[in-house]
């Protein structure tokens, strides 16, 4: 029986239903180790342009047209994940280093969107409808979307875009990262045999693929998950096409402890989801920023939790941590440390262990100025400064006082209270009393420079649909 390195070797692309040789491979490192995991199928430009006309002539065999078979198609391919859910979450663990159990939560929640799209009605509006006229607001498919994935959740993300723009009636081109592409590449081989032809295509490639999937002019909206900077240019190279877009991007979290906190409880709950998969979610908490009157023993709280945490092999059932998911991210979040601690911030951490593995250990900083990078920038892993407010205006001041917008959260007992002050986060979500959840039914997505649209929810229905209005005279 083949190990589960060994059956990441050797993956295929998926174009137009058929499991396809790549033109190249490259190699992907297992974070645990640092040591080469296995080679990852890697598309050319000609595979591309298959990829794309498959996609654009299975819309015009009858998907479109569809919607029942379209709702079977995307429970038989949640099923297909559940079922090779051990697989999957095997190669997520080897692949980017999370602990088992957040493997498989992935895994679960992946077959879930799709489950969920799968149930979800396409809205019909009815602005009139009496003796003299008809009109109604339906959505219709956008044609060949282009989605272009992270490396961080990779798996989750894919099956939210792909039922998404699925149960609207479009098809899809999948580009993974080169950082993380094995565990899509083997979604597309377990999904295979349940798609039609054409409907999913997945293509691994690097930014000049993804450059030439977002300017394909069969391709009609791209849809990203990612970076700003990549957003960005995403969003310039899609401008001469006027292609839709959906662009999830960077966040800077604030979260606000208000005075009346109770802090053994918040406590618990912010480390929980500052350092949920090492940090590496965009809807983590990045800044705290707690009152006076708690900081001393809420920090002291934060500590014993951090401590608590244990970092290790995602494959031991003891590990609550693993390591950061590749090297680059890697020596980005020691350079904040490093830097950090060179502006006089003092660190509490937990234990790394030793070895080759990209291993951070969880880190609380506190004493850093308002413009250190690890307070102003994005940082992606388990490192939370701590910040001290005294009024309750200056800790909003400082959550909106940046170019990201993603998510924001406000802690506190009187819950009426602490929602007035969550009104005036800047931000697209804002959680009182949590931070982080993010489900199939709610809407999600960034102000400023965290994006352009929202996912989940009706929303993101409307994000994958053309509106068009249907007006009917009766008489």
């Amino acid at each position: 029986m083949k190990s589960s390195a060994e059956m990441l070797e050797g993956l295929p692309l998926l174009v137009n239903g058929e499991l396809l040789n790549p033109a190249q491979t490259c190699a992907v490192i297992n974070p645990a180790s640092g040591e080469i995991l296995a080679g990852a199928p890697v598309a050319d430009a000609d595979q591309l342009e298959q990829a794309v006309k498959a996609a654009r002539c299975a819309g015009l065999s009858g998907w479109a047209a569809d919607e029942s078979g379209r709702r079977k198609v995307l429970l038989a391919a949640a099923q297909a994940l559940e079922a090779h859910g051990a697989q999957l979450s095997a190669a997520l663990c080897l692949e980017i280093g999370i602990p088992m159990k957040a493997a498989q939560l992935e895994v679960a929640m992946s077959a879930a969107f799709m489950k969920h799209r799968a149930a979800a009605s396409l809205p019909v509006d009815v602005l009139y409808d009496d003796p003299k006229q008809r009109v109604e607001v339906v959505r219709t498919p956008i044609g060949v979307v282009g989605a272009i994935l992270p490396w961080n959740a990779p798996l989750l993300i894919a099956s939210e875009k792909i039922s998404t723009a699925f149960i609207v009636g479009n098809t899809v081109v999948l580009k993974p990262s080169l950082l993380a592409p094995l565990t899509v590449a083997l979604m597309g081989r377990v999904l295979q045999r349940v798609l039609p032809p054409g409907v999913l295509n997945i293509v691994p490639g690097d930014d000049a693929l993804g450059a030439a999937l977002v300017a394909h002019p069969d391709v009609r909206m791209i849809s990203f998950t990612g970076s700003i900077r990549a957003g960005k240019s995403i969003m310039a190279n899609a401008a001469p096409g006027l292609k839709r877009l959906s662009l999830e991007l960077g966040g800077n979290d604030a979260a606000i402890v208000l005075p009346d906190a109770n802090v053994e409880r918040v406590a618990s709950r912010i480390v929980q989801t500052a350092f949920y998969r090492s940090g590496q979610i965009c809807a983590t908490i990045k800044r705290l920023y707690v009152h006076e009157r708690l900081f001393e023993p809420l920090l002291a709280a934060l500590t014993r939790a951090v401590q608590a945490i244990v970092l290790g092999d995602p494959f031991d059932a003891s590990v609550t941590m693993g390591p950061l998911s590749n090297r680059a991210q890697f020596d980005r979040v020691r350079q904040l440390v490093d830097a950090a601690q060179a502006a006089g911030g003092k660190l509490v951490s937990g234990v790394a262990p030793s070895g080759n593995g990209y291993y951070v250990a969880p880190t609380l900083v506190t004493g850093l100025e308002s413009g250190h990078a690890l307070i102003a920038e994005e940082q992606f892993g388990p490192v939370l400064p701590v910040i001290p407010y005294g009024r309750v205006e200056d800790a909003v001041a400082a959550a909106n006082g940046t170019p990201y917008g993603l998510g924001g959260s406000v802690w506190g007992s009187d819950v009426d209270a602490a929602c007035l002050i969550a009104r005036g986060l800047d931000s697209g979500t804002v959680w009182v009393n949590r931070h982080g959840l993010v489900l199939p039914d709610i809407p999600f997505g960034g102000t400023k420079e965290s994006g352009v649209g929202r996912s989940n929810g009706a929303a993101g229905i409307d994000q994958y649909a053309e509106l068009k209005t249907i007006s009917t005279a009766r008489s």
